[in-house]
């Protein structure tokens, strides 16, 4: 996990390891999903999902309302 800043323009600027493991070549479209808990950034290519990273979404996608409660929102304005 990292914290990342939004710029003037609104762009956010992804760390290079997390380019490479979702293959995130410059001009690669991707799918921003709002959801209740948070913003889900979703590459739009023709690569398959690997059976790793699809295994993981699964964990993801299984936490409890106690689990997400480990990342608390935190208002930077406190």
């Amino acid at each position: 996990m990292c914290n990342l800043t939004v710029g003037r323009a609104g762009e956010i600027v992804l760390p290079e390891q997390v380019r490479d493991r979702y293959r995130l070549e410059p001009n690669t479209p991707v799918r921003l999903v709002a959801t209740r808990s948070g913003i889900l950034l979703v590459p739009l290519t023709d690569e398959p999902m690997s059976p790793e990273l699809e295994a993981e979404l699964e964990e993801w996608q299984a936490l409890s309302l106690e689990t997400w409660a480990m990342f608390p929102w935190e208002d930077g304005d406190e």
